[in-house]
């Protein structure tokens, strides 16, 4: 199984809607990452300015009309071809943004935010329940990336994303090189994943897995670790998200059939969740106990 966690949908306001040339687009790219092998596929929403203080523009009240990307009406062919998720990435630029995202963690698959300030990134890691921090890599990092920063991080389930668009870009490629040098670094090679960030329009800048593995391993990213990054460490997002909207406290699915009920495919991905890590430990009573049953 491979993931694709970020292929960005054309519709950039909650109040517009996709057009039949907009949707042909984000289908031909599906098709592409279909012939690809990839097998989850998340289409990611970048609102314009949505929490922005100059935004003139309120969120919906309505939950239903946060998420414009509407999968069982507008995608229904893929349903036995690819798994198909919904993903927001909202830019962050002061602290006091960071109310609105809990809004969206109830509509969308995956939540990620864009940190564009130190404030903000600090703000995201120590108080909102996120899935995915993400950088404009072509840009300067807004702070210098410690390792014990990454590591709180990464220990509440947050993931840091790379993407592999970015060393297309002919103008900014040093920096884009030495931005994902020192998130490398400073996650200590964990905690990390790998997607496109492709745009709809531009369907050849995806690449495979084994196009995509030469450069990880030339910023120091092992083998096993860059396929970590594609599959293990990007199933732990998708079951991190499903199970905030299916389960009662990351305990009890609910509701349809699902992926993330399948033992088969979540057996190795499971150990990684934090809330399958909290486990009680059997106690000498416990033992005692039992063998008075028996």
């Amino acid at each position: 199984m491979l993931c694709d966690l970020n292929i960005v949908f054309p519709v950039q306001n909650f109040n517009e809607q996709i057009t039949r040339g907009q949707l042909n687009e984000v289908k031909n790219t599906l098709n592409v990452a279909e012939q690809l092998g990839y097998t989850h596929v998340a289409l990611n929403f970048r609102p314009i300015t949505a929490t922005s203080k100059n935004n003139k523009t309120k969120l919906p009240n309505d939950l239903n009309e946060l998420n414009p990307i509407n999968i069982d009406r507008d995608f229904k062919e893929f349903r036995t071809r690819l798994k198909l998720y919904t993903r927001i990435t909202v830019r962050v630029d002061d602290p006091t943004q960071c109310q609105y995202v809990a809004k969206f963690q109830q509509v969308f698959d995956i939540v990620a935010v864009e940190p564009i300030t130190e404030k903000s990134f600090q703000s995201a890691i120590s108080n909102l329940e996120i899935d995915i921090i993400s950088f404009n890599l072509l840009e300067r990092l807004p702070c210098f990336m410690k390792h014990k920063t990454l590591c709180s991080a990464i220990d509440k389930g947050m993931m840091f994303e790379i993407k592999y668009t970015d060393f297309l870009s002919n103008k900014s490629r040093a920096q884009v090189i030495s931005n994902t040098k020192q998130i490398i670094r400073a996650s200590r090679n964990r905690g990390m994943i790998c997607s496109s960030g492709c745009s709809v329009d531009r369907p050849f800048q995806l690449r495979n897995y084994n196009n995509a593995m030469p450069l990880l391993k030339m910023l120091g990213v092992d083998s096993n670790r860059c396929s970590m990054m594609f599959q293990d460490w990007s199933l732990k997002v998708l079951l991190n998200g499903r199970l905030r909207i299916k389960s009662y406290k990351q305990t009890i699915s609910v509701g349809g059939e699902d992926w993330t009920s399948n033992p088969e495919k979540v057996s190795n991905v499971k150990q990684g969740v934090e809330a399958y890590k909290k486990r009680r430990t059997e106690s000498a009573l416990d033992r005692v106990l039992k063998k008075q049953k028996s």
